[in-house]
Formats: structure tokens, sequence, C-alpha cells
């Protein structure tokens, strides 16, 4: 209840309903996105990569499940926190913190990074604040999007059916990670974090942004308030009208966050959009609505150029 008590103080000013919430998705255009790449490390993990992050310099993954260390039920690529691994009741699943940060290290080795680098994460809380990785070094924040410049610290957001977004400037070499669920999206927090990145300098028309593994609309069920939810943050073509995928309404939640990121000024032809569902693949993605407790994380890094 406190949590949607503060998501709604956080709308507070938001734009009136939309008039509708009932008509389906615009059409699947391939203009507007492009398939992320899989690739095998000779470090054992299974990535995804995006070719525009790619061909701009950017070093960056999006994890599967595989290539890891982990027993069933996490195996055997679980990038959870050790710091949330330690909140887990002992009655419920439980990996251990030494697969974790192993986990970790061939994940950075993979990303292009040495296994022992420094990459700075948050404490992710649904919400829609940004934090300079600068200034998450010392102490782990609670936010939801990190940024930073060159120079500085790799970044890493988890997910395990939300959506992770990476954005990178190849003028600035700037770079954010973003973790996008529903309440996240309603809040704002893809433009939080353009936002954040223009404050130092980013011109949003440059950005490249890849939306990573997340939830289809297919097997994302709502409730009606949701739906209201995202009508109300001016997203009511996200909301699959029941009766299409199922007797209740559903949330294309990647259209969301492609929504957002035209909005704030990201080129259609610079957003790599079209991830796989981890719901519905369960060999490569964890997926926390699918598993419940017994579900690893994913995770999204990216590192300054």
């Amino acid at each position: 209840m406190r949590g949607r008590q503060a998501l709604r103080a956080g709308l507070r000013g938001a734009k009136p309903p939309a008039p509708s919430i009932h008509s389906p998705p615009e059409p699947f255009r391939a203009d507007r996105c492009a398939v992320l790449r899989e690739t095998k490390s000779p470090a054992g993990p299974v990535i995804l990569t995006s070719d525009l992050l790619a061909r701009a310099g950017f070093r960056h993954a999006f994890s599967t499940r595989i290539g890891g260390v982990s027993s069933a039920p996490f195996d055997s690529l679980n990038l959870q926190s050790v710091q949330a691994n330690a909140r887990i009741a002992e009655s419920e699943p439980r990996d251990s913190d030494a697969n974790i940060r192993e986990n970790h290290a061939r994940f950075a080795l993979t990303a292009g990074l040495a296994r022992d680098v420094a990459v700075v994460d948050v404490s992710q809380v649904h919400g829609f604040t940004v934090v300079a990785a600068r200034d998450a070094t010392a102490t782990r924040v609670a936010a939801d999007a990190i940024t930073s410049v060159r120079g500085g610290n790799a970044i890493l957001i988890r997910v395990a059916d939300c959506v992770p977004i990476l954005l990178a400037d190849p003028a600035t070499g700037a770079v954010a990670a973003v973790h996008a669920g529903w309440r996240g999206v309603i809040a704002g927090v893809v433009t939080a974090a353009i936002d954040a990145l223009r404050a130092i300098g980013v011109d949003a028309r440059n950005l490249i942004a890849a939306v990573g593994p997340s939830i289809s609309a297919r097997h994302f069920e709502i409730g009606p308030e949701v739906a209201d939810e995202l009508a109300r943050a001016d997203l009511a073509s996200c909301v699959v009208a029941p009766g299409i995928h199922g007797p209740k309404h559903h949330a294309d939640l990647v259209r969301g966050v492609r929504l957002q990121l035209e909005r704030a000024g990201v080129a259609a032809a610079s957003i790599d959009a079209e991830p796989p569902c981890t719901y519905a693949d369960s060999a490569r993605f964890h997926s926390f609505r699918r598993d419940g407790a017994r579900s690893g994380r994913l995770a999204a890094l990216i590192a300054p150029n």
C-alpha cells in the first residue's frame, strides 16, 4: 500500500487521462527497431548486444541465464546482488554469495571489462530517481537509473521481467542504465534519465538506446487500475484491451518505453527495441512473474567511452 501511495504522490501533476485505453497498439514497424545479437563468450555467459551500441564503441551487455555457476532454480547465470540475496528468507530458495560474485565476474568479462572491475549498481525501488555513478560508489543508494561519464565507472541494473534500457551518447561518451517496471514507466524514469544526461551536456538527438529482454505484452496481464494509471500517464496506446491476449487487460511496456524515448527526443532509427520475452523463454531468461521466488536475476551493463 505504501508503494502505491508513493507512486500516486510521484504522479501529481501528471497529464490528464487519455480518452481511451481500448484500442490495440499500433502495428509493429520494422524501421523502428532492431533485434539484439546473441553472443557466447569463452568466459561462459551468453549475452545479447545491440549493434547500434557496438558500432559506436560502447562496451555493454544484456545477460541471459546461460553460462554461470549457480545451481537450480537459479541456473546458471544469476546476477542478483549480494545485498538482496542476504534479505531472502531462509524458507525461500537462496543462491550463494560466492556463486553470485563469480557470475558477476564472468558477466563483466564477457561485456569486455576486467573480471574485477568496479561496476556501480543501485538498490532498485520501482521509482524514477536517477543517480550519478560517482555518487553511488561509496554508498549503495536507492534509485532506478544510473548515469556515468567519460572516464567513469561501468554501471549495471537488474531485471527479471521489467524493462532494462541502456542509453549512450557517442559525442560525449556518457551513458545511462535504466530499470523500468510498470511503476517506473508511469512515473517517468526513462524521461528522468534522459533529463539527467541533458544536465551533463548530452543532446538527446544524439542518443542511442537499446531495450533489453523483458516481459512481452502477451504475458503481462494487468488490472484495470494499472490500465487507468497508464492512460493518465499518456500511455493509453500501451494498454491491450481484454480479449486480445486473454480475458484481462495486458500492457506493452516495451512500447511504452519506446514512446517515451521518442518523445524525449531520441531518434526512432537510434533505438534497438524489439527484445525477446523473458516470461516466454525459460531456457534463456529468468522471470519473476513465471517463477516467483525461484527466479534469478538478469542484468544490463554499459561502460562510458
